[in-house]
Formats: C-alpha cells, sequence, structure tokens
C-alpha cells in the first residue's frame, strides 16, 4: 500500500478505522461520483472525454456523467427520445439542422442527429472505480481540490458505516459521532470554499 494510497490518507484523518479495504474501495468510488455529479460543468473540462457517435450508430456511454454533446462544435439539445422521430422528419418545425442539432438517450447509448461519421461527440466525465490502495494522484487530470473532496467524503462515509458496529460502545460512539460531525462540516466547507473559488477566477478572467 502506497504512502499516499486512499487508506493512508483517511488514516490520517481518522487514526483508525474498522472497516475492511473493500468497504474503503466502495466508498471512495461512490464519493467520486458523488463529486462529480455535484460540481458545476465548467469544473470538471480536465477530467472529460469525448466518444464519437459514428453514423448514427450511438456513443456507448456507460457510468459517466453527460456534459453536452455536439455536431462539428455546434451544441446539441437534449430531447425525450420518444420525440426522436419528429427530428428526422423534413417536414416538421422540430428536425434537427447541422447548426441545430439535438441528442438523446436509448439504450446505453447517445444518440446525436443529424447523424455524421465523425464529427458528432459526446462530452462526458466517466466515473472511476477507486480501491483502497490507489494513489489518486493517478487520478489523471483531477485538481488536487477535488482529491481531497474524495477523501473527506470517502472518511465521512467509513466514520457513518462503524457508527452501527459501536452501538453498545456509548463511549466509542459518541467519540465517532463527533468525528463523524467535524468530518462532514470540513467536507462542506471544502466543497463551498472550492466552488466559489473556482467561480471567482472564472469571473475575474471574463473582466480581463
Amino acid at each position: 500500500m502506497g504512502a499516499t494510497s486512499i487508506k493512508s490518507r483517511i488514516l490520517d484523518l481518522l487514526t483508525n478505522v474498522t472497516v475492511d479495504n473493500t468497504a474503503i474501495s466502495q466508498f471512495a468510488t461512490d464519493a467520486a461520483k458523488e463529486i462529480i455529479n455535484v460540481l458545476p460543468m465548467e469544473m470538471l473540462w480536465s477530467l472529460s472525454s469525448a466518444t464519437i457517435d459514428n453514423g448514427g450508430n450511438g456513443a456507448a456511454i456507460t457510468s459517466s456523467r453527460i456534459l453536452y454533446a455536439s455536431r462539428n462544435s455546434y451544441r446539441a439539445l437534449e430531447i425525450n427520445p420518444a420525440d426522436s422521430a419528429r427530428a428526422l422528419d423534413s417536414n416538421s418545425i422540430y428536425k434537427a439542422t447541422n447548426e441545430s442539432p439535438i441528442f438523446y438517450r436509448e439504450g446505453g447509448k447517445v444518440y446525436i442527429v443529424p447523424t455524421h461519421g465523425s464529427l458528432c461527440k459526446v462530452h462526458h466525465v466517466s466515473y472511476p472505480t477507486i480501491l483502497f490502495n490507489d494513489d489518486l494522484g493517478d487520478f489523471v487530470g483531477a485538481p488536487d481540490e477535488i482529491e481531497h473532496l474524495i477523501i473527506l467524503k470517502t472518511a465521512v462515509r467509513a466514520r457513518l458505516a462503524e457508527l452501527n458496529d459501536f452501538q453498545d460502545d456509548s463511549e466509542e460512539h459518541g467519540l465517532k459521532s463527533k468525528d463523524l460531525q467535524l468530518l462532514q462540516q470540513e467536507y462542506g466547507t471544502a466543497l463551498s470554499t472550492f466552488i466559489q473559488s473556482t467561480q471567482r477566477r472564472d469571473m475575474e478572467q471574463e473582466r480581463e
């Protein structure tokens, strides 16, 4: 287990944990997904990738947060898949065009209309699977702030899981409950600070 592994960084916060390594891995994976889902899209560009909807066959996007879809750099509007036929109907006022494309999700794929061999792209952030002995430094593109949020949220989940194991030990249960409250407050503050600092930096760049 590396010096900067998930578990070692959690132990820096909690001193000890009674949950097993499998649970820590699941907590870290769930934490990363939660954080990716809650952060504004503009904060996730460094983690995003693009998958092509080649010729209308659909882009297979699973276990990801979709940021946006586009056709030749024109942003696509998402529609209900039940309305997809009218996007192809040349007599419909809702017909999709090269400059006003649409996309819809169906059957585990994302479809972009009008179709194209390589210009239709779905931009998304894949939810990572994180193991207890992983080094988050390998989470390519993730800012340090996101790494810290994942560690904090994983620690919160670990401490919360432990409370059930100490129901009969009032002293230990009380100590872990206090730990949990402090961790939750720290996580909330860190998340809020990260979002506000990023928004402030974006506003300053817009004024330049």
